[in-house]
């Protein structure tokens, strides 16, 4: 039985809270000398000190981090195993009804199906798109005289090849492309002045699914022991995917979301965010224990935190299939999100 393992990456939510998503540079070691010995580069001596090959011999090891943030964190004991909170599951969907980017307004996967309808220039929203599109940073005059001339760009982006994913009264969400290269601009009617403008935009990110404005948030089967297939209750380790101060979300944790069918369970976290600002800390793992309609059986147990979705296929009708694990259809989900 495969298990799902490790949280994906986080991103922004839509209030302004961001994901987690650090990477660490490892210092590279150096082989060491004696003091005072020069190093002798003839090809005696590198042929002497050549390792053979496919051996890392000879090779001075790198030195150890001293600080814990490289280190796997600790599993929580059994007692706190016994203290985490138990969560009633709730039937789901294969696919969430909302995915967000935390860009702006979570929007339905179907928003991203088919060609994308020609937008109103006329509308104020899609006016305050258009002037984001086409304005354009000057450059500085640079200081050498032959670097002085600054070239105008050829085109104006204009409005082909965006859609509108999702709007309210004061707020409307624009898309270009499809995942993984969504590209996605927020715009947001100021209130007093009754005019919109540009509010955001994002790139590339990953898609969440999104319940009641929430998106969701990783997690990884307990490393410490593998479920059995009788048993009615996971214990799953939480990441939450806002910031939260580098507290855990204990008591913030959700009912979640799971589909199941014959040979997989797909399990969708959700943590009510901290309120106000926080600061950009690690998240540790939050424990909780996850009750099952029924026992878990062999299938295969999968985050449902980020939507996977199939490459667009021209001239392909829509069929039955569509909507089965691995069907193929333009910018609409395959049914499998990634196993962690």
């Amino acid at each position: 039985m495969a298990l799902s393992a490790s949280p994906a990456p986080a991103t922004p939510d839509a209030t302004g809270a961001r994901v987690i998503d650090t990477e660490e540079d490892i210092p590279r070691g150096r082989s060491p000398q004696t003091a005072g010995e020069r190093p002798d580069f003839s090809p005696k001596a590198r042929a002497t000190r050549a390792a053979p090959f496919g051996s890392l011999a000879g090779v001075s090891p790198p030195p150890q981090r001293p600080s814990g943030r490289g280190r796997q964190p600790k599993p929580p004991s059994e007692r706190e195993w016994d203290r985490a909170a138990v969560l009633e599951a709730r039937p789901a969907g294969l696919h969430p009804a909302m995915i967000s980017d935390g860009g702006g307004l979570p929007f339905a996967p179907g928003a991203l199906a088919g060609a994308p309808a020609p937008l109103d220039p006329l509308d104020p929203a899609v006016a305050a798109l258009a002037a984001h599109l086409a304005a354009r940073p000057k450059a500085k005059p640079s200081r050498l005289p032959w670097r002085r001339t600054v070239t105008a760009p050829a085109t104006i982006p204009g409005l082909e090849g965006w859609r509108l994913l999702a709007r309210t009264d004061d707020e409307a969400l624009f898309g270009r492309g499809l995942p993984p290269a969504l590209m996605t601009v927020a715009v947001s009617k100021d209130a007093r002045r009754g005019s919109w403008a540009y509010a955001a935009h994002s790139a590339g990110r990953p898609l969440r699914a999104t319940r009641d404005g929430i998106r969701a948030s990783s997690w990884r089967l307990d490393p410490t022991r593998e479920p059995e297939p009788g048993e009615t209750q996971l214990r799953v380790l939480v990441t939450e995917q806002t910031f939260a101060g580098g507290q855990r979300a204990t008591g913030r944790v959700l009912a979640p979301d799971v589909y199941a069918d014959e040979h997989e369970l797909v399990l969708t976290m959700f943590v009510t965010p901290r309120p106000g600002y926080q600061p950009g800390s690690r998240n540790p793992e939050t424990p909780v224990r996850v009750a099952l309609a029924e026992p878990l059986g062999n299938r295969r147990v999968i985050d449902g935190a980020l939507m996977r979705f199939a490459a667009p296929v021209a001239s392909t009708p829509a069929t039955a299939n569509d909507a089965k694990p691995g069907a193929q259809g333009a910018g609409v989900p395959d049914g499998t999100p990634p196993a962690r």
